[in-house]
């Protein structure tokens, strides 16, 4: 998979979600010790799905573009939209 960076790398916040500048793909990466699930919000802030991040991996992940993404807890869960092809 060839993955070409749109953005800057952030945190993911479990008080502030984030559209990760509105992306429709965006790159999730683990860095942590410990499982956490992140929330996929719609606009209005409403939970719509979510999915447990295990310990020291990574997530390719699809949404729309109004949509947030949160974390359960913790700071290392790091977020970046991308582009990618097969």
């Amino acid at each position: 998979m060839l993955i070409k960076v749109l953005g800057t790398e952030e945190v993911l916040s479990p008080s502030q979600n984030t559209t990760v500048n509105n992306a429709v793909v965006v790159r999730l990466v683990h860095v942590g010790s410990q499982e956490h699930v992140v929330t996929v919000q719609d606009e209005n802030g409403t939970n719509i799905a979510n999915v447990t991040i295990l310990n020291n991996s990574e997530v390719i992940l699809e949404k729309d573009r109004e949509h947030a993404l949160l974390v359960d807890s913790g700071s290392d869960i790091k977020v970046v939209a991308i582009a990618y092809k097969n």
